[in-house]
């Protein structure tokens, strides 16, 4: 029998394996041990990949929750400022018959997208012209 053969006295081999001083025979004991030592190594390498992309997955799960709930309340006070003003601005006109009041309008979402700061903003800046308004007509009304 030649070298290469998967037969050998007393028990099966599987085929020889290239090791650093040549070739040499492996049992199918042997070589099975060897395949699931490897299997368990690859799967706790594995193992420890996934608790590590969960570690992260979490992190992440966490700071997307913290956001979420900055966004919810910023949304809350956003709403709630713009009724205050709303109201206000409904007050200032009560005595003005002509003008028939309507309730608040829904929010127009199909603007772009800015930071809520910038529309904050110019909802400040447009109720100060709105009362500024109000205070120059008042003065007109006054010399008249």
């Amino acid at each position: 029998m030649n070298r290469d053969s998967t037969a050998h006295v007393g028990h099966q081999v599987v085929p020889t394996q290239r090791g650093a001083q040549g070739e040499v025979e492996v049992s199918a004991v042997e070589r099975y041990k060897e395949i699931v030592a490897l299997a368990a190594e690859s799967y706790e390498r594995m193992r420890d990949n996934d608790r590590r992309r969960v570690a992260e997955l979490l992190r992440r799960l966490a700071e997307t929750q913290e956001l979420m709930a900055r966004v919810i309340e910023q949304e809350r006070d956003v709403r709630i400022g713009v009724s205050v003003v709303w109201d206000q601005a409904v007050e200032a006109l009560w005595d003005e018959r002509w003008l028939e009041m309507k309730p608040m309008p829904a929010p127009d979402e199909s603007v772009p997208r800015r930071p809520q700061n910038d529309y904050t903003g110019a909802m400040d800046h447009a109720y100060q012209q709105f009362e500024d308004a109000l205070q120059k007509r008042s003065l007109l009304r006054r010399k008249g």
